[in-house]
C-alpha cells in the first residue's frame, strides 16, 4: 500500500524560478539544479514512530508519498560516541545503509518519484558509491540503469554495480569526462537520474538531519563534520536543520565542516578567498578519496551560502593524512573508505576551536569494504 506521490513543486535558488518538476526538465533553463519546494511545517507529531527507515519522515516530505512504491530501507543509522585523537564525537554511520554509503538516502527518495512516472530506463554518472546506489534501486524498481564510470574508479565499486544488474560504461580520462558523456546521453533522449541534480535525492538527504536531532534528544549539535565532494550531504544537513530552526525546534544551526582533498579543494579555495566564481582546477588529479574529485560541483553556490549562513568551515588534507586517520578510526573499530576519512582527518583541527562541551558529529559516508585501501 503506498500513495501515489504528487507533482514536485521546485525552485532555483539562483533565478528565483519555480514551477512543477518534470524529469524532463532536469534542470532550470539557468543552467542551476532544482531544490525541492517544501512547504509542510516541521511538527514532530507527524513523525511516524514506529517506522525505522527515512521513511518516518515520509509525513514531511510533502510528496504524499508516506508509504514508498520502493525501498531498501535507507536511514536511521546508529549515532554512536567514540574518542578519537584525544576528542570525544558523535559518529554517524552512514556506511550501514543498504548498499554502504550516505548515497542511499537521496536515491530511495529519487527513485520513488522516478517509478511514480512510470519510467523504465534511466543514466547516471559517477565515481562509485551513487552509481552503486541507483544500481541496487533500479533493480529494485524494475528499471533498467545505465552508469557512466570513470575508467578509474575502484575495482570493488565499479564490481557492485555490475552485481546489480545495471550496465555500466567506463569512460577514459578524469571524473569529468563522465559527465560530459552521461549529458551527452541526456540529450539524446536518457533519462537523468542524478544524484547531482535531481531535488528529489537533496529532499531525501535532509532526513539525515531530522535523525540526529532525535538522537540526540531534540537538540542540533555544535559541529558537523563531512566530506564535500558534490555537496548533496551538506545541503541536506543544512536544509534539515534550517527546517527545524524555522519549526523553533532548536535555537541554532550547527556549524558546518566541510573537508575536500588539497589536489581537489575548489569549495576551500571560494570559501576561505570569498570568490564569486570558482577557482579553475584541473579535473585530471588523483587523491585516495576518489569521492571528492569534483572540480565544479552542480551547486557550489549554495554550498557557499550554507557554510555562510552556518558560520562554517572547509580543510582540505593530503593522502597521508587521510590514510593515517583511516587507520586511527579502524583502530577504533570502524572502517571506512579514504573518502569517509577525510572527516576525521579534520578532528585535530575542529577541536582546536571547539568548546569541551560542544557536540561534534562526524558522518561515516563510505564503507571501507568498498576499496582496496
Amino acid at each position: 500500500m503506498y500513495f501515489k506521490s504528487h507533482v514536485m513543486q521546485v525552485v532555483c535558488a539562483s533565478c528565483g524560478r519555480e514551477e512543477p518538476f518534470k524529469q524532463a526538465r532536469w534542470r532550470c533553463d539557468c543552467g542551476e539544479a532544482w531544490e525541492p519546494v517544501n512547504t509542510i511545517d516541521f511538527k514532530p507529531d507527524k513523525i511516524e514512530q514506529s517506522c525505522s527507515s527515512i521513511w518516518r519522515y515520509g509525513n514531511l516530505l510533502d510528496l504524499h508519498l508516506k508509504r514508498p512504491l520502493v525501498s531498501l530501507s535507507a536511514g536511521w543509522t546508529p549515532l554512536l560516541s567514540a574518542e578519537i585523537y584525544g576528542r570525544s564525537v558523535m559518529l554517524k554511520l552512514e556506511y550501514l545503509n543498504p548498499t554502504g554509503s550516505f548515497k542511499d538516502r537521496g536515491t530511495e527518495v529519487m527513485i520513488n518519484v522516478i517509478s511514480t512516472l512510470g519510467i523504465k530506463k534511466v543514466v547516471e554518472d559517477s565515481s562509485g558509491n551513487a552509481g552503486a546506489s541507483l544500481a541496487a534501486y533500479a533493480a529494485r524498481a524494475n528499471i533498467e540503469a545505465t552508469i557512466y564510470v570513470p575508467e578509474k574508479s575502484s575495482p570493488g565499486k565499479i564490481r557492485q554495480i555490475e552485481i546489480y544488474g545495471a550496465k555500466f560504461r567506463l569512460i577514459p580520462g578524469a571524473r569529468v569526462k563522465a559527465s560530459e558523456a552521461v549529458l551527452k546521453a541526456v540529450e539524446e533522449g536518457a533519462i537523468y537520474a542524478s544524484h547531482a541534480y535531481h531535488p528529489a535525492y537533496l529532499l531525501g538527504q535532509q532526513t539525515v538531519a531530522w535523525e540526529v536531532w532525535e538522537q540526540l534528544g531534540g537538540r542540533a549539535p555544535d559541529f558537523w563534520v563531512f566530506p564535500l565532494g558534490q555537496g548533496g550531504h551538506l545541503l541536506g544537513i543544512f536544509l534539515g536543520f534550517d527546517k527545524l530552526l524555522q519549526a523553533g525546534l532548536i535555537d541554532h544551526l550547527p556549524r558546518l565542516v566541510a573537508v575536500q582533498s588539497t589536489v581537489m579543494a575548489p569549495i576551500q579555495n571560494a570559501y576561505e578567498k570569498n570568490l564569486n566564481e570558482l577557482p579553475e582546477i584541473n579535473p585530471d588529479v588523483f587523491t585516495i578519496a576518489e569521492g571528492v574529485v569534483v572540480n565544479h560541483p552542480v551547486r557550489w553556490k549554495r554550498i557557499l551560502d550554507a557554510l555562510r549562513m552556518s558560520n562554517g568551515i572547509c580543510l582540505s588534507y593530503e593522502d597521508d593524512r587521510i590514510l593515517e586517520a583511516q587507520s586511527e578510526l579502524a583502530r577504533k573499530g570502524f572502517y571506512v573508505e579514504p573518502t569517509s576519512a577525510l572527516a576525521i582527518a579534520a578532528l585535530r583541527d575542529v577541536r582546536k576551536i571547539a568548546k569541551p562541551l560542544d557536540i561534534v558529529v562526524i558522518s561515516l559516508t563510505g564503507s571501507g569494504l568498498k576499496t582496496s585501501r
